[in-house]
């Protein structure tokens, strides 16, 4: 997911309530639409159901804070939520819960994506389905099949076995608006959008992230957050560009497999399983436990993060960072 924005700073109330960036003062888009990779946005129209948060981003519902059961295999923070797929394709879901994001579909999915306050994942025929939020459509999927998707702020991008990529959802910063390309991965951050191609060259768009230059050469994996995005290479080092607000584009050095990057932090997964986060640490972002971990998600929420304990499928799953609607607490 990303979380991320053209906001060049996040504001928030207490370390409890954060105000993460809204869709816009009065919380109805000016473009909303699906985009395909000729880069055109087919669908200008206006969203009358502005659904957002509200003005201190702090909800009245304090969320689903049930038990999640079973043997997990994934799990994607969210804004203010997390989702997690069982190893037998069932979704849980917890945290804040005032758009349903919390209430997943009855399904049998073979993977997940969370973006600020919607959630999508794909079933077993790569059909995507997605919940809560839906002010810019972005929880109204184009009918796939995907093999991969990555849930943004309000957008969504899925990438087919062909390796195109389509986008819906919001497109006010041209988010939506793909190149022309044969694309290996995407990754959705909060207004922008960066993917890899087949050569594992890196391509963004959306956002100001187009008028930055990103690292050169060959890339592994990449996770987009607040106007940012980070990428590791073929040896494992990690590369950030674009927004820094709170040292989020200077990560550590070191070989590293995993990345999810968050409003304005990151974390990575070493070899042994540490994860080490950097960046904003108002709230704990940065505090990722000792313990061996795994399955970090490309993805961390807002500002918490979330790791499998053992390697899939797990028991249980280990998040740090803001608990404000319980969604530190699977």
């Amino acid at each position: 997911m990303c979380l991320l924005a053209g906001c060049s700073f996040v504001l928030y109330e207490s370390p409890c309530d954060p105000v993460l960036p809204g869709p816009d003062d009065t919380g109805v888009s000016d473009d909303t639409g699906v985009s395909d990779d000729t880069g055109v946005s087919d669908d200008t129209g206006v969203s009358d159901d502005t659904g957002g948060p509200d003005d201190t981003g702090v909800s009245d519902d304090t969320g689903d804070t049930s038990e999640p059961t079973g043997l997990f295999i994934q799990v994607a923070p969210g804004g203010i939520h997390t989702c997690a797929l069982t190893d037998a394709g069932e979704i849980e879901c917890w945290g804040r819960s005032d758009e349903g994001q919390t209430s997943p579909p009855s399904m049998t999915a073979q993977s997940i994506t969370s973006g600020y306050a919607h959630s999508c994942a794909l079933d077993g025929d790569g059909k995507p389905t997605c919940w809560g939020l839906n002010n810019h459509g972005q929880a109204s999927p184009l009918a796939g099949p995907f093999v991969g998707l990555s849930a943004g702020g309000h957008h969504t991008c899925g990438l087919d076995a062909d390796g195109e990529i389509a986008c819906w959802g919001r497109n006010n910063e041209a988010q939506l608006n793909v190149p022309v390309g044969v694309w290996a991965q995407v990754s959705a951050g909060w207004d922008h959008t960066c993917a890899l191609d087949i050569r594992g060259w890196l391509h963004c768009w959306g956002g100001d992230m187009d008028a930055i230059e990103p690292p050169t050469g060959s890339q592994s994996t990449l996770a987009s957050g607040q106007g940012f995005t980070c990428a590791l290479d073929l040896e494992g080092a990690i590369r950030c560009w674009g927004l820094d607000t709170a040292g989020e584009t200077f990560p550590p050095d070191g070989n590293f497999l995993e990345l999810a990057a968050g409003l304005a932090h990151a974390c990575a997964l070493d070899a042994e399983g540490i994860a080490v986060c950097w960046g904003d640490d108002t709230v704990g972002q940065r505090a990722s436990p000792a313990a061996s971990l795994s399955g970090l998600s490309s993805s961390a929420g807002a500002m918490h993060s979330c790791a499998l304990t053992g390697p899939p499928p797990a028991e249980e799953i280990e998040c740090w960072g803001l608990d404000s609607q319980g969604q530190l607490s699977p």
